[in-house]
């Protein structure tokens, strides 16, 4: 599956949503997305993983540095429902538990579970990401 990494908006909170194989070939893209996507105000982020089909170490390390930095803006990161090959990967190089990981999320605006969304600009607000609470809090709350 090709690599797609595209953003929306839920409130306070910025969800990006990964998908396809994460390897060596587009880590670079996958950091340069991260990098452009990433919020200019600090705002908790959520990066959904059920699309990725295969990690490999230099897509582990994208995810480690997006958490690092998410969490030097004072902000909360979250994988959010990661597929098996990420969940494997994670388990793999002992790092799971650096991660705060949530169940799925709904598509934007419909309140269904993820399904295939395209590429393009970041969708509309998603009311129904209030539900998930993310290291004890709502994800988005402001009181960080």
């Amino acid at each position: 599956m090709e690599f797609s990494c595209t953003a929306r908006q839920s409130g306070g909170l910025l969800v990006l949503e990964v998908a396809g194989d994460v390897d060596l070939a587009v880590h670079v893209r996958f950091q340069a997305e991260v990098d452009r996507l990433w919020p200019r105000t600090p705002t908790d982020v959520v990066m959904d993983c059920s699309r990725v089909t295969f990690l490999d170490s230099m897509g582990l390390r994208v995810l480690v540095q997006a958490m690092q930095r998410a969490a030097g803006h004072g902000c909360g990161f979250a994988l959010a429902a990661p597929s098996q090959p990420v969940r494997r990967v994670l388990e793999l190089a002992g790092v799971t538990s650096l991660f705060s990981m949530i169940g799925p999320l709904p598509d934007a605006g419909s309140g269904q579970t993820r399904g295939d969304q395209g590429q393009g600009a970041p969708a509309p607000a998603d009311p129904a990401l209030d539900d998930q609470t993310l290291d004890g809090r709502a994800l988005g709350d402001p009181a960080l």
